[in-house]
């Protein structure tokens, strides 16, 4: 990865996503810190997905925040894409492919029509970086953290 480009530094941002189902299409919430940790962005769907697993309803909704933290799809994909619009030349980076995937389609508007889209901010350039694409360093790395 480089640390610099011609136009100036990169600010890395990393990711982590929640999700509700089994194969990582509900979105639940999106944490994004850099790595100076001077920049964070967090924010959870607002409704919750109604069908999480037993793990999600159990483990993960008893941690959320709620509050000003809960965002519907237009008003989510708006707030990170505002957020992202300020930080110079974004590298996502995150762990897991289902994170990658689940921080594009909120930037891209989740399934927004053409109007609502219209009058959101215009999605910013992100380069994004999955960090693990080998299932035995995944698994390592799943080991030790548990």
């Amino acid at each position: 990865m480089r640390a610099e480009r011609a136009f100036g530094a990169v600010t890395r941002l990393f990711l982590d996503c929640e999700w509700a189902d089994t194969i990582g299409s509900d979105l639940v919430s999106i944490a994004l810190v850099s790595e100076d940790e001077q920049h964070r962005f967090y924010a959870e769907m607002s409704p919750l997905p109604e069908h999480p697993t037993s793990f999600v309803r159990h483990v993960v909704y008893p941690l959320l925040h709620g509050g000003q933290h809960a965002r519907q799809a237009a008003e989510l994909t708006r707030d990170l894409r505002t957020f992202l619009a300020r930080i110079p030349e974004p590298q996502v980076l995150y762990d897991d492919a289902v994170d990658g995937a689940l921080f594009r389609y909120a930037l891209d508007g989740f399934e927004l029509n053409d109007s609502a889209l219209a009058e959101l901010p215009a999605a910013p350039f992100v380069e994004s970086t999955l960090l693990v694409e080998r299932d035995s360093i995944r698994l390592q790395m799943d080991r030790y953290f548990s």
